[in-house]
């Protein structure tokens, strides 16, 4: 079985729910989701695979893993809440369990539609002098508006990848300061990469993927631009290659250091971004920008 009772779940939703085929099809998807999870990832359930071990603590981790990792929306972080609240509560009521880890969790606000804006980056100058948003969200910033990826950016020694770029006095300027106020970490830390965990780890000082996005989302009420890196990297892409249409293609790609299938790839994109936009209608490709 994919995950505890599920023979005896699907039995539940089948007669006692009476929920079409595909809902119940959605709501076992979640369930084992979370489960793979678990198993992958938590160290208390691998050792002792246990349903008294499931913690409420547990399920709100994976949701916000999902929040951080896949980027997904409150639509989609309820519906998946929704989903598990079902499974634990038949457990529970039916004396399977003894615990109800998602009682007390809440639903997420529905999101207001936010548009990132293909040109984002000419408002660099002003995100970077904002003292309100922390060293890190300014440099993820800077680093995507020179065409890096968050994966990229985030890899041990990329330091000395970015000490090789060309900087104008803005940008210097805030360099500067980011080095002046994480100097004393990286002294403690004895590393020089860009994004340590503030608590000493000299085995792991490196900020993971998940750490970067919990410092962007607390900064995310402090800006109106949606702090979404991937969302930020293909704008920047899009607005290059629409700002530079007269550059060659071997331009362009070592400008933004993109492989010809990848530069098509983005082009063919902001043409179905302009055509949408034209026609009024709301953009449905994999890159929306929403």
């Amino acid at each position: 079985m994919a995950f505890p009772y599920e023979k005896q779940f699907r039995h539940y939703l089948t007669n006692k729910r009476v929920l079409a085929d595909s809902t119940q099809q959605d709501i076992c998807s979640d369930v084992e989701r979370l489960f793979t999870h678990l198993r992958q990832f938590n160290l208390v359930y691998r050792l002792n695979p246990s349903l008294s071990n499931i913690e409420e603590s547990d399920v709100r981790d994976y949701l916000n893993m999902l929040q951080v990792k896949r980027e997904i929306k409150n639509s989609t972080y309820n519906k998946t809440l929704t989903h598990l609240n079902v499974y634990f509560t038949f457990l529970f009521t039916h004396k399977l369990s003894t615990s109800l880890p998602t009682i007390s969790l809440k639903g997420l606000k529905k999101e207001t539609e936010q548009v990132v804006p293909l040109n984002w980056a000419d408002g660099l100058e002003d995100c970077l002098k904002n003292q309100q948003l922390t060293l890190y969200t300014r440099m993820v910033l800077l680093c995507l508006s020179h065409f890096y990826t968050i994966s990229e950016i985030i890899q041990p020694g990329f330091y000395k990848v970015l000490a090789s770029e060309t900087f104008n006095s803005f940008e210097q300027t805030f360099i500067d300061e980011f080095n002046l106020g994480t100097s004393e970490l990286k002294r403690r830390q004895n590393c020089e990469d860009l994004f340590l965990k503030q608590r000493i780890n000299l085995l792991e000082p490196c900020v993971t993927l998940p750490g970067i996005h919990k410092y962007l989302k607390k900064d995310q009420k402090l800006t109106d631009l949606r702090l979404i890196p991937q969302k930020l990297y293909q704008a920047n892409i899009l607005n290059f290659i629409k700002q530079n249409q007269q550059l060659v293609d071997a331009d362009l790609c070592k400008a933004m250091r993109l492989a010809p299938d990848s530069l098509n790839y983005y082009r063919m994109k902001l043409s179905m971004l302009e055509s949408t936009k034209e026609s009024g209608k709301k953009s449905r490709f994999p890159l929306e920008l929403y």
